[in-house]
């Protein structure tokens, strides 16, 4: 009878050391937008775009990122537009590509893309749309968000539905 009970105690500290081990990998699948900006995700974690707004200027930078939000993922848009819905009217920005020396990335093959625009200025939080991204070969088109929490877990409101 003791060696039964020192199996079950010892099968069940087993069972609950694995628990504990899957509970923690599951939970412990984030994404760390590398520029420390707002991640909209593409599909079912099929790709990122990070989005990062400078309030003060006005600007808003775009990268373009893999599935883990962790390698630039180049893209041959002529540009990136968003629609834009804040407390006040709607509106689309068309983003600029960029091209990098330092990583032979150019303004036909880049991960970045980049607007500056008076109606950013002083907003921190919006609504928004990636109208059309084409991402590793697949199209997506109307990516809602919300600036700054992203489109992860959020409820989209009414007007995208």
């Amino acid at each position: 009878m003791e060696k039964r009970n020192v199996f079950l105690v010892l099968a069940s500290a087993s069972i609950a050391a694995l628990f504990f081990l899957f509970a923690g990998q599951v939970s412990a699948h984030e994404h760390h937008p590398p520029h420390h900006g707002t991640l909209v995700v593409l599909g079912e974690e099929f790709s990122h775009v990070e989005l990062l707004l400078d309030p003060a200027t006005g600007k808003l930078d775009a990268f373009v990122l893999d599935g883990e939000a962790e390698n630039p993922v180049r893209i041959s848009q002529s540009s990136l537009q968003i629609l834009v819905k804040d407390k006040k009217k709607d509106w689309t920005l068309k983003l600029k590509p960029i091209a990098n020396a330092l990583t032979g990335e150019t303004i036909k093959n880049t991960s970045q893309y980049e607007v500056v625009s008076p109606k950013l200025k002083g907003l921190s939080r919006f609504q928004g749309s990636i109208v059309h991204i084409n991402a590793k070969g697949t199209d997506f088109k109307n990516v809602w968000f919300l600036y700054p929490e992203g489109n992860e877990g959020v409820k989209q409101p009414d007007w995208v539905k």
